[in-house]
């Protein structure tokens, strides 16, 4: 069983809205959690939704897998998936599996925001 805290909040961005999850302690593939506030975020239909990773202190090949799958739906809705920030151990996933090759990773919300939600 994992301990993971999801929150959600909403900024400008450009002439639209970014959408920030912001994701604390363990994720894995039991973490449903996860998927259900990617999806939330999205409905709402963001120019940008951030993946803040920067609390996150172990994520495994499932729930990696949970945000590519997000990053596939919303680039195909003309949205923009991005990850900040990712604390050591998740950056390392992020890199061994090549996720951060095909995702933009920011070092911040405010770098994210300004460089990829101008219009």
């Amino acid at each position: 069983m994992t301990d993971l805290s999801i929150t959600m909040t909403v900024l400008p961005a450009g002439d639209g809205m970014c959408a920030v999850v912001r994701l604390a302690g363990e994720a894995d593939l039991t973490s449903t959690g996860l998927r259900d506030a990617l999806a939330a975020a999205m409905a709402g239909r963001p120019r940008l939704l951030l993946v803040d990773m920067s609390a996150l202190t172990f994520i495994d090949s499932g729930a990696t897998q949970m945000i590519i799958a997000a990053y596939q739906v919303f680039r195909r809705e003309g949205g923009t998936l991005a990850l900040v920030r990712p604390a050591p151990a998740a950056a390392r996933v992020l890199e061994l599996t090549g996720v951060s090759e095909l995702i933009t990773v920011y070092g911040s919300v405010d770098h994210a925001v300004t460089s990829a939600g101008r219009p």
